[in-house]
């Protein structure tokens, strides 16, 4: 009596400890099952909306206003067939084209670039398709054509060679002025908050997801910028929190000499330009070149 009474509770007890692992291993598969799902869910959601996360256009058009008297308007042609407004500043040599980064659009860039009109720089403030009033959507293809067209504009108005022209990248228009420059070699190039590329920033932003599998535009500077032989000035903020240092110094490493590097302690990722002694540090740059 007492043997079988033992053994009914061994039983039992054997099959409670297997009824609570089985509990156990189904709420652990659960739980995987619900990350998987939710993982997959965001890597679809980042897939599908990127471009809305790395292009922030303002799209209404730039209104020239107190600046009518120091830019007009100028226009380029899509192969689409569509118009995209620029400014421009005719003025005296040196001619620079100046793009701008990924947000906003050219209506604060005029007022920030004034500083070389003033100086009697002739200043072309580019645009890109979505941005401004433009129509279209913004993509890294998209936005070389655009670039490329702007240059091949200036070229044609002015009747000058691109290696009369120095290319002005503010931020992801870093990026854009290296793809311009790596078709058309240019006189100089100025950097304000560049990067190594797009995937190094995703990538330290998401460590956790194959950015490489799932990134649209790459915009890979750091390869371009091998194949471009000018004179290059590289303004960084060392507080930078938009485009941490590290992500300019590396593009810096792979530019051909001559170069240089100007890091900017109590500054930010917009705020670089407003100093007289950045300002000062680019005509410095920029009258070296005519020597």
């Amino acid at each position: 009596m007492f043997f079988e009474f033992y053994t009914f509770l061994k039983e039992t007890a054997s099959k409670f400890k297997k009824m609570t692992y089985i509990k156990v291993m189904d709420g652990l598969l659960y739980v995987l099952k619900f990350f998987i799902v939710c993982y997959a869910g965001f890597v679809v959601f980042l897939y599908f909306s990127q471009r809305t996360l790395l292009y922030y256009p303002l799209k209404t058009p730039p209104q020239l206003d107190d600046l009518k008297g120091v830019y007009t308007e100028v226009k380029t042609q899509t192969k689409e067939g569509f118009s995209l407004t620029h400014w421009y500043s005719k003025q005296g040599l040196p001619y620079i084209v100046v793009f701008h980064g990924n947000a906003g659009n050219i209506e604060s860039r005029g007022y920030g670039f004034q500083f070389l009109v003033d100086q009697g720089y002739s200043v072309l403030v580019a645009s890109y398709r979505g941005y401004g009033g433009n129509a279209g959507k913004p993509t890294e293809k998209s936005i070389i054509e655009d670039s490329l067209l702007v240059l091949e504009w200036l070229l044609k108005e002015e009747k000058i060679s691109s290696k009369e022209v120095i290319l002005f990248g503010e931020s992801l228009g870093s990026a854009v002025a290296l793809a311009v420059a790596e078709k058309h070699p240019v006189k100089a190039l100025i950097f304000d908050g560049a990067f190594s590329s797009v995937k190094d920033i995703a990538q330290s932003l998401y460590f956790y997801l194959p950015v490489s599998l799932l990134l649209k535009d790459s915009w890979d500077s750091q390869k371009r910028i091998r194949k471009v032989k000018a004179p290059t000035f590289f303004i960084h903020a060392t507080e930078d929190k938009t485009v941490p240092l590290p992500f300019g110094k590396k593009l810096f490493a792979f530019a051909n000499e001559p170069k240089q590097f100007l890091g900017l302690d109590n500054s930010n990722h917009n705020s670089n330009l407003e100093k007289t002694e950045v300002q000062k540090a680019i005509v410095e740059f920029i009258d070296r070149l005519k020597q």
